[in-house]
């Protein structure tokens, strides 16, 4: 079964991330259709061109977010030095991750109607 963590692997691997000039393009076009949205706001244009102006923008801003999102994703393990470097993000995404029994019993349980852990839960 293939993880997460391997589908982001092989689609980094088939389509390589933004480059820092495609987020930089992007935040330039985020800029201006800002700024086309105060011009039209302090012009008292109609609510139509207004609506369509922020559709616009919005638009503008997510494509901005996974394309900064996206360049902080590099494929294979980050390594400095021929070792790891955990100082890295190393799951290519945000990870929470904990050594809490609880959490763990707590997925146990669904499995198996009795579950026990030992030490302190809070």
């Amino acid at each position: 079964m293939i993880s997460d963590a391997e589908k982001v692997e092989k689609e980094l691997i088939k389509n390589p991330p933004s480059s820092e000039a495609d987020v930089e393009s992007a935040k330039a076009v985020v800029k201006e259709n800002g700024e086309a949205v105060a011009q039209l706001k302090f012009a008292k244009a109609g609510k139509e061109e207004i609506t369509a102006s922020v559709a616009e923008l919005n638009k503008a801003k997510e494509n901005l977010s996974r394309l900064e999102e996206r360049s902080k994703l590099k494929p294979g393990i980050p390594q400095k030095d021929g070792k790891i470097d955990y100082s890295q993000n190393f799951f290519a995404r945000h990870a929470f991750l904990t050594v809490s029994g609880q959490l763990q019993v707590e997925t146990y349980a669904c499995a198996v109607t009795s579950v026990y852990t030992f030490g302190q839960t809070f």
